[in-house]
């Protein structure tokens, strides 16, 4: 690995209290081509903040990133309550099939109810969370 040149220089000084930049190492260059539209939006963020244009793209780049990480972790974090809803659900009708033998014998006709209760509701969730994206 090559020495930063804040490093060769505080060698060649004899100075210790140069320090390397923590600016993180960028990657590779990539060309990107943008609308009319998007350019000047993305010139009036990077003037409004004082900052390079290839700076703040990075930035809008990496909170688009975080949001779509986000937004994934949420979605698999509705389907494990989802799951959690149904597996509490099927133990409560196990437990109430042992309280009450008589309910064991009507059980399959509310079971059905049930599930038919769930898969409206779980079509009306899914409709909702389209439309919300």
């Amino acid at each position: 690995m090559r020495p930063s040149w804040a490093g060769l220089d505080a060698q060649l000084l004899g100075v210790s209290d140069i320090k390397p930049s923590t600016r993180p190492a960028l990657g590779r260059r990539i060309d990107v081509r943008l609308s009319d539209a998007l350019r000047e939006g993305l010139l009036a963020r990077a003037r409004a903040a004082g900052a390079p244009l290839s700076a703040v793209a990075r930035q809008l780049l990496e909170a688009a990133l975080d949001r779509q990480i986000d937004k994934d972790a949420d979605a698999a974090d509705a389907a494990l309550v989802g799951l959690g809803a149904l597996v509490a659900a099927e133990h409560s009708i196990r437990l109430l099939e042992l309280s009450f033998p008589q309910l064991a014998r009507r059980s399959p006709e509310l079971r059905q109810d049930a599930l038919n209760a769930a898969q409206v509701r779980l079509e009306e969730l899914r409709r909702q969370l389209e439309e919300g994206s």
